[in-house]
């Protein structure tokens, strides 16, 4: 499907590869999403498609970096609306997840948070939050008792926990670089964690 596409890299060799894009034998479609430059290689068969990735690194990064840009200007587009179809912080990202309104979920690669697991060893309470350090010394929510347990063993990172649960819901997970400027932006000023949805949540 043309929409799934992120950018086409054109390799070949000699000028092959020129006279195919330039005799129009690509769907407009198609031809739009081809990034230059056009990569020389010496081969047409699989060492020539290996030399191509080799060569074409920093343009399939690049291509990455746009399509970066494009979803978090998206996002910085929606949640400017007066009934958006984006959300974004930790207590809404999980509400909208529970929801299954989720279509695009964004996370920052500079997350560093975890989900940790506790229990009260005096009332037995159980529940669980999302801590920088899980060293910090904390207090049971319902007694404040500081004789805590953390179950190490469910101990999560943020970023993997919140992709599971968009999964449940065939949601796209994209993790957001600090490479672009609306990258860094995401970051900083909506901590690293938004979403585009499928519809507006209240």
């Amino acid at each position: 499907m043309v929409q799934d596409l992120r950018g086409i890299i054109i390799g070949g060799p000699g000028a092959t590869k020129d006279f195919v894009v330039k005799q129009d034998y690509f769907h407009h479609e198609i031809k739009k999403l081809i990034a230059e430059p056009f990569f020389d290689v010496g081969y047409s068969n699989e060492s020539g498609l290996r030399e191509l990735i080799q060569r074409a690194g920093s343009t399939m990064d690049q291509i990455e970096l746009d399509l970066e840009r494009t979803l978090v200007d998206e996002f910085l587009r929606e949640v400017m609306q007066t009934n958006p179809k984006a959300t974004y912080g930790e207590v809404m990202i999980r509400s909208a997840l529970d929801q299954g309104a989720v279509q695009t979920l964004l996370l920052s690669e500079a997350i560093t948070k975890k989900r940790v697991f506790w229990s009260c060893k005096e009332c037995k309470k159980e529940w669980a939050s999302t801590v920088d350090n899980a060293t910090t010394s904390r207090n049971c929510p319902d007694c404040n008792s500081s004789n805590l347990t953390q179950d190490e063993s469910r101990t999560v990172d943020l970023i993997d926990e919140l992709s599971v649960l968009a999964g449940h819901t065939s949601a796209n997970v994209r993790l957001i670089s600090l490479d672009t400027e609306e990258g860094a932006t995401m970051h900083s000023a909506f901590g690293g964690i938004a979403a585009l949805l499928r519809y507006p949540i209240s």
